[in-house]
């Protein structure tokens, strides 16, 4: 990124907001997600233009449904993710954090897209991000689709995507592939 495209500067926390921060970052450190989450929503009802409460929102709120059955939508935990990234889209792990929410819950296009996004951000974690996305994708759709696992040519498109993402992170060509293979 170069100076003329520098982060936007994360507005600096009052002390009022950064108490209340810290006490819903405390919650989520020491695991209780679903005290953070409600932590995090008053937050940013209270303070709307930090990104970064945006983010812990969507985090906790993944955190509380998955792990610890809290009734979080899905809705609202996209829609603190997209907040977040609206708010300060030069975060790759805004992006990697909501494409692997996406993959959670079978969003595979907006998975593959914010991955992507998270890749051109920080080139030094392209290999990795796009790797994730290959293995996350794949074993996604074979657990929620295990029927296909038995047709080669129904998991065939399936493969391929995950496939052109591994090669993708070796940053190698399908005929280079081959030809070691």
């Amino acid at each position: 990124m170069s100076d003329e495209q520098s982060a936007p500067a994360q507005p600096e926390r009052s002390p009022e907001a950064d108490k209340k921060f810290a006490a819903a970052m405390k919650a989520m450190d020491q695991g209780d997600f679903k005290k953070a989450h409600a932590a995090f929503k008053k937050y940013t009802v209270d303070f709307p233009q930090d990104a970064e409460g945006w983010y812990y929102l969507a985090e906790s709120g993944n955190y509380a449904s998955g792990m610890f059955g809290a009734k979080v939508k899905d809705d609202e935990i996209v829609g603190a993710y997209t907040k977040a990234i609206e708010l300060d889209d030069t975060k790759a792990e805004y992006y990697q954090s909501y494409g692997m929410f996406c993959v959670s819950i079978n969003k595979y296009d907006e998975a593959e897209k914010a991955y992507n996004e998270a890749a051109q951000l920080d080139e030094s974690l392209a290999a990795s991000l796009y790797s994730e996305f290959a293995i996350e994708y794949y074993n996604s759709v074979m657990g929620n689709h295990g029927d296909i696992l038995a047709d080669p040519k129904a998991r065939a498109p399936y493969a391929k995507k995950a496939l052109e993402y591994m090669l993708k992170a070796l940053d190698m060509s399908p005929e280079e592939a081959k030809s070691l293979l």
